[in-house]
């Protein structure tokens, strides 16, 4: 087996390599974007307000469809409304698409990640 010098050596490259990693990922474009977007939203309380409104509304629906409740037309109509307020909202849209991206990086890293040394 390994001599303990030798596995906290290697511990320690691996640990180098994963600080190295959390900081490239900090600083990527999508991280940098995202993380901008989220400060403005925290100044913007009528996004925050269309942001809410939205997530009150699908949770109070996924409630209904857990009770086997039906989901009414009125309802449907609502969540049509609330979405296109959120996707009239620039920095909400801008938000969703920088998510969507900062997403795709973590799930490109982990993948490989994944992939090595198995």
């Amino acid at each position: 087996g390994l001599d303990g010098d030798q596995f906290m050596s290697d511990e320690q490259a691996i640990l180098d390599a994963a600080d190295t990693r959390g900081k490239l990922v900090g600083d990527h474009p999508a991280t940098q974007k995202l993380e901008g977007l989220l400060k403005q939203l925290d100044a913007d309380t009528d996004a925050q307000r269309l942001m809410n409104d939205l997530n009150r509304h699908n949770q109070a629906l996924a409630e209904k469809q857990a009770k086997g409740e039906p989901i009414e037309v009125d309802d449907k109509r609502k969540l049509q409304e609330l979405q296109q307020n959120v996707a009239m909202s620039a920095i909400l849209r801008d938000l969703q698409m920088a998510q969507m991206d900062y997403v795709d990086l973590k799930r490109k890293v982990a993948e490989r990640i994944g992939g090595v040394g198995r």
